[in-house]
Order: structure tokens, then C-alpha cells, then sequence
């Protein structure tokens, strides 16, 4: 059983970084341009490309902002709050035993690290496949493929749950069963996930 993180195990709230921007200085349109439309992904860091170093040195001069390296990298992580409904998910998986546990994320050094220290049950999970350890990101062929032989999984034996759908029919392409998860609908992805348990 594979997890996705963003939005499947905590939740993402982008707005709360950029009010921290806004708040030393950062427009609407400074933080669009840099980060190419909001995307900060296109820096290279959650791919592996660039150290954590480079990245925060990167968006300090890329912003003109004036923050200290762990001030901002403080406001970089705080973005991410507990999705209960999954973390009770995984906490009764690991105790029931029966299923290996997973995670298969897009993420970066810095958010991976604070995840982990601050949201306990996604330790519970025995490997990750992480996007900047395996220098490629979702939906690219290429880090399913990385996935499959990093986690040691038979593909059609597994499940992986995502919530965007252009990463869970990547996965089906490389034999892998997926769930789409809406966290405003856990009920309606519980009644899906438990046909899966039930096979």
C-alpha cells in the first residue's frame, strides 16, 4: 500500500506561506513571477537538482527578501496540518499487520524533515520513495519505474493512493492499483479503498 503525502497524509496550505512573504514584502506578482506561476517545483529542488542551501539562497535573492535562511525556511514548512481521517487510516494498518506500508511523494528535503518530526504516523510507513532522492518527480514514467525497484513491490500487488488523477493513471500505466483521494470526501474514498481490503 503506497501513500501519497501532499494532501493525502497532511494537508497543503500554500496560502499560508505567502502570507508570509506578503508579510516582508513580497507582491502578488513578485511571488507568481519567481516561483514561474506558483509552481516552486520548476527550481529543481523537490527533484534533487539544487541543495537546500542553494534553494533558500535562490529565493531569498529571487524575492529581495531580507528573511534569514531558517526564518524563511520556518516559513516554507509552515503549510501543513494533520489530516485526521488518513493518520487513524495508518495508524490502524500498522497495527492490523497485514499490509505493507509505503509513501511515493513529490517533496523536498525541508518539508520531508519537518513531516517527519512533526507528524508521527507518517513514520509508520516502512520505506519512502521520495522525488529528491530519486531525481525525478510525478507523474514522470520514469519515478514509478524507480519506485517499483527502490520499494521492492510487485506492481499489481499494490495500491497506491494520490489525490491528483494524472499521477494515479501514471502509476495504472506501470500496472499499479490506485485510489484518487478527495479529503473532502474521506467517506466516499473509505467505501472505495475498503473494496480493495475486501479482495
Amino acid at each position: 500500500m503506497i501513500f501519497d503525502l501532499g494532501n493525502v497524509l497532511v494537508n497543503v496550505e500554500y496560502e499560508r506561506f505567502i502570507v508570509k512573504l506578503k508579510q516582508n514584502g513580497v507582491s502578488d506578482e513578485q511571488y507568481m513571477n519567481f516561483f514561474k506561476g506558483g509552481n516552486y517545483r520548476l527550481l529543481g529542488y523537490e527533484s534533487g537538482d539544487i541543495s537546500t542551501e542553494e534553494f533558500v539562497s535562490k529565493c531569498l535573492t529571487g524575492l529581495n527578501l531580507t528573511m534569514e535562511h531558517d526564518e524563511y525556511a520556518n516559513a516554507f514548512n509552515d503549510m501543513f496540518t494533520e489530516i485526521e481521517p488518513m493518520s487513524s487510516l495508518v495508524r490502524r494498518l500498522k497495527m492490523e499487520n497485514k499490509y505493507r506500508l509505503f509513501l511515493l511523494s513529490n517533496t523536498s528535503p525541508l518539508h520531508f524533515e519537518y513531516i517527519t518530526k512533526q507528524y508521527d504516523y507518517v513514520n509508520l510507513l516502512e520505506k519512502f520513495a521520495l522525488s529528491y532522492e530519486l531525481n525525478s518527480l510525478k507523474p514522470d514514467d520514469i519515478i514509478y519505474e524507480k519506485t517499483i525497484e527502490h520499494l521492492g513491490i510487485v506492481p499489481g500487488e499494490s495500491l497506491f493512493i494520490d489525490d491528483l488523477p494524472e499521477n494515479c493513471e501514471a502509476a495504472e500505466r506501470h500496472g499499479i492499483k490506485t485510489v484518487c483521494y478527495n479529503k473532502k470526501d474521506h467517506a466516499g474514498f473509505e467505501k472505495e479503498f475498503e473494496k480493495y481490503l475486501s479482495l
